[in-house]
């Protein structure tokens, strides 16, 4: 966790393509301070939020079409992070300019390679089969987690927590206690398929089916490096069935997707966004969304406080229930030794 390291040659999630205007918006991105804003034809730019005069934030400046000036000396930069004016002389020094980093938007988000830009365009950046599929409907939350990135991972693929940390809204006993548990392992990317059976269900599930009976429940967990987790869950009436394909007793049945981007070593910029059929109610979708914000607040108050205790000084154990972590622990520390 004391390591900084990041993997530079991916795409990075900087935002939702709604967070990013006419005006400039400064984000920190792997320890890199990153300023966002759009042209006046709507094409995304993102430059180092770092003026070469000196030093200053230019995420404190302004947009003039398609440029940004910088708001303490007024040197006015380009797209491409050239200086094109100093207002105080006619001539522009040599090697005025500022870090500039490809783009891309995609499915909502806008990606921002961090690495070396003439690598960016032989790699795509992730795609979600969901977020724009016929028939479905999504909702997007943010969060700003003050806690290192490999954290949020953790959490995300060892879902026997939701006992314990969720009780009062997506946990339940047999989600630790009564688990068929596969792990699989395809090159980069981590599967977990858990299967729950004639277990009773997690409130929310209660409150949003009304359904009080023994449910069977899945959650199909994928992480794809380097930050990003899908989650395929649902119940449906035990024994109709559900494991076996038949989803005729199915529930729920939702996909979420969790973006996880380092700001620093300490803090990270977390995105989720829920995926429904359209012919779910409005009513139980709002449920699930509220109870779902909550559950992910319920866990950023652990992760925070496990943040500000994190030493590895200290040796910590793992349970059999960290195995797909553990994956993904491998798959990125793999990585990371191959990009230095």
């Amino acid at each position: 966790m004391d390591n900084p390291l990041y993997l530079k040659n991916r795409w990075y999630v900087a935002g939702l393509s709604g967070d990013v205007t006419d005006r400039p918006l400064g984000r920190r991105l792997l320890d890199e301070p990153v300023v966002l804003y759009r042209m006046a034809d709507g094409t995304p730019v993102a430059l180092e939020d770092r003026c070469c005069h000196r030093q200053a934030a230019l995420s404190l400046g302004d947009i003039e079409g398609d440029n940004l000036r910088c708001g303490y000396h007024g040197l006015l930069f380009d797209g491409s992070g050239r200086c094109i004016e100093v207002p105080s002389q006619k001539a522009i020094p040599p090697g005025a300019r500022v870090k500039s980093y490809p783009t891309q938007e995609k499915q909502g988000f806008l990606f921002v390679w961090m690495g070396d830009p003439e690598k960016a365009a032989t790699v795509s950046p992730y795609e979600h089969s969901h977020l724009d599929r016929d028939g479905w409907t999504t909702q997007n939350a943010q969060f700003y987690a003050k806690c290192n990135y490999r954290l949020l991972i953790d959490n995300l693929l060892d879902v026997t927590h939701l006992t314990y940390a969720h009780k009062s809204t997506i946990g339940s006993a047999g989600v630790t206690d009564a688990a068929d548990v596969k792990y699989e392992r395809d090159g980069e990317k981590v599967a977990i398929d858990r299967w729950m059976m004639d277990i009773a269900p997690a409130p929310a599930h209660v409150q949003a089916t009304g359904f009080n009976g023994n449910v069977d429940r899945w959650q199909r967990i994928e992480f794809t490096p380097p930050g990003f987790v899908w989650l395929k869950v649902g119940i449906a009436k035990a024994g109709t069935g559900a494991r076996d394909g038949d989803l005729s007793g199915a529930l729920m049945n939702r996909h979420t997707l969790h973006v996880v981007t380092p700001e620093t070593p300490t803090t990270s910029h977390y995105f989720w966004v829920n995926m429904n059929e359209t012919s779910v109610s409005p009513d139980q979708e709002k449920m699930i969304y509220e109870q779902s914000v909550t559950a992910f607040r319920e866990d950023l108050v652990i992760l925070e406080a496990q943040q500000e205790r994190w030493t590895d000084a200290i040796p910590t154990i793992d349970l059999g229930a960290d195995a797909g972590g553990m994956q993904a622990r491998r798959v990125l520390d793999g990585l990371l030794e191959a990009q230095t």
